[in-house]
């Protein structure tokens, strides 16, 4: 081979190598992200292209927090599940079915019998919640499901119903005729941990729409329902078991 050729060809390459180091650098800068990491290519003119689309991803992905949070914020919540460390008592807004407000608390001396308690994470004790709902949404309603959150005087969730602060499970059941556009006087009960420093504080209240029959399903048991044995003697047996007594069980409720 010719030295002049030899000479351009070396030249040559070390310009292609020098400028693929340099795309080479701008990716690994950019790999921070993870969804750019298969971006990295040897080649010069997929370099340019995956330089040019990781720009485009990068720019993307810094509104998308912006989004989430602006989204969870209207809602009244944080991101990642948990409430809002600044958040009130109740959470307020159109969007909200049930306005939640006028919240005090009394404490009972006992939990009321057939009240669910949790065998682990106690003791506990029961609270009398006295609060107002404002029915909001487009139809009268028999029931409604409560969300939100109580924490004592230490910062700490204390409900039997959210001991994780992240969860949005309903706390409470109201029952009873919620007419549309009324302030209703509500009352509910909760079982918060007893070793908890008082005073409680509520964050986050609201309560959704639901139908009183579908409430009904998650009712407990009376003790005649599920043992007859247990039931008073003027009292009727229960269908269920007057049908598993004379051998009908199979039929029940057909």
């Amino acid at each position: 081979m010719a030295p002049d050729v030899v000479v351009l060809n070396v030249l040559f390459r070390g310009r292609v190598m020098t400028w693929q180091r340099t795309c080479v650098t701008a990716m690994l800068l950019l790999a921070v992200l993870p969804t750019l990491a298969a971006a990295l290519a040897p080649q010069p003119r997929a370099c340019r292209r995956a330089t040019l689309q990781g720009a485009a991803s990068a720019a993307w992905l810094t509104l998308l927090p912006g989004i989430a949070t602006a989204s969870d914020d209207r809602a009244g919540f944080g991101q990642g599940g948990a409430l809002r460390s600044d958040i009130g008592e109740s959470v307020r807004g159109s969007g909200v079915e049930v306005l939640i407000t006028d919240l005090s608390y009394t404490e009972l001396a006992a939990c009321p019998p057939k009240f669910f308690i949790p065998p682990k994470g106690g003791p506990w004790n029961c609270i009398q919640v006295t609060a107002s709902a404002l029915n909001q949404g487009n139809r009268d309603a028999t029931a409604a499901e409560v969300f939100g959150q109580i924490y004592d005087a230490e910062g700490y969730a204390c409900l039997a119903t959210s001991l994780d602060p992240s969860q949005k499970a309903p706390i409470a059941v109201l029952e009873g005729q919620i007419p549309k556009g009324e302030k209703t006087p509500v009352t509910f009960v909760l079982a918060v941990q007893a070793r908890s420093p008082r005073p409680f504080r509520f964050a986050g209240m609201k309560a959704s729409l639901r139908n009183a029959a579908m409430e009904k399903i998650f009712k407990p048991f009376d003790p005649c329902e599920i043992d007859s044995s247990a039931c008073a003697e003027d009292e009727d047996q229960p269908s269920n078991a007057d049908a598993l007594r004379e051998g009908r069980g199979y039929l029940y409720k057909r």
